[in-house]
């Protein structure tokens, strides 16, 4: 998968305004370190890292408009493997919300869904006091050198086989990490686990991860909740857009399908299953 096309700096400020931002929000300490979000982009590209998709999360208060949480997603040429391809996300707030988060993610060519990994060597933090371009950089680069580690990852879930009960106990573990209370959820965790095209009928684990994550994700599952006057009424689940929730469930859904191919791989997966 070639990269051909990216987005400039103006596309990417109507994507998501805030991160167009000159000034952070009214309010901040002395102590605070302006460092613009174009700054860094600028700095990924010329790294060739490619801009390719940009958004924002809503705000419930006025004077946050412009500032709000922020995602822009990098792709670099030669980083593809097998229908994916390793991309790099960009996570920032001009709100005093969170420092520069770089992210490793896996990106689906099947079905444009991005899956970010939850592994130490795949997330960098970078506070804006005392920015750094040269440790920025120092970690897009490690990024880029993680993806045939990252691929090679991919490939073991790939040839690890579930058996119905184990796809079944996976999706009782995702359920439970969107809901806190699963009991009361809308949908079943079964439900978590109906694909939504012809090429995700596996029952290997990466195709049960990427079937999870994408039916958490997109939502449009159909269901039922309890209305404020107790009464059952069909709902249909909606996506996540909120962008730190976003990145939460997706890095706890990567690390959960770690975790199951650890138990699948040393032979104990039953007992753990069981227990």
């Amino acid at each position: 998968m070639t990269i051909s096309t990216s987005l400039t700096n103006d596309q990417i400020t109507t994507l998501a305004p805030a991160a167009g931002s000159v000034e952070p929000i009214n309010g901040v300490s002395s102590r605070y370190s302006f460092v613009p979000t174009l700054t860094a982009v600028d700095l990924l590209r010329d790294a060739g890292w490619l801009p390719i998709h940009a958004e924002q999360s809503a705000v419930r208060k006025a004077e946050r408009d412009g500032y709000q949480r922020h995602l822009i997603r990098f792709a670099k040429n030669g980083l593809s493997f097998s229908g994916e391809r390793v991309d790099l996300v960009l996570f920032n707030s001009h709100d005093r919300g969170c420092a520069f988060k770089l992210i490793a993610s896996v990106w689906r060519q099947v079905c444009g869904n991005g899956l970010m990994v939850a592994s130490e060597f795949a997330n960098f933090s970078h506070k804006h006091i005392g920015f750094s371009p040269d440790a920025f950089l120092h970690s897009a680069g490690e990024i880029a050198s993680a993806a045939g580690t990252i691929a090679d990852r991919v490939d073991e879930m790939k040839i690890i086989e579930m058996t119905p009960d184990e796809r079944g106990v996976f999706a009782q573990a995702a359920h439970g990490l969107i809901y806190d209370e699963p009991e009361q959820a809308p949908v079943q965790s079964s439900q978590l686990l109906r694909e939504r095209r012809y090429d995700d009928k596996g029952n290997d684990l990466w195709t049960t991860f990427n079937v999870i994550q994408e039916n958490v994700m997109r939502g449009g599952l159909k269901g039922l909740s309890r209305g404020s006057n107790g009464r059952l009424r069909r709902t249909t689940t909606r996506p996540v857009k909120a962008l730190d929730r976003n990145i939460k469930l997706n890095q706890a859904l990567w690390f959960l399908t770690e975790k199951m191919a650890e138990l699948k791989q040393d032979g104990s997966c039953h007992t753990a299953l069981s227990a």
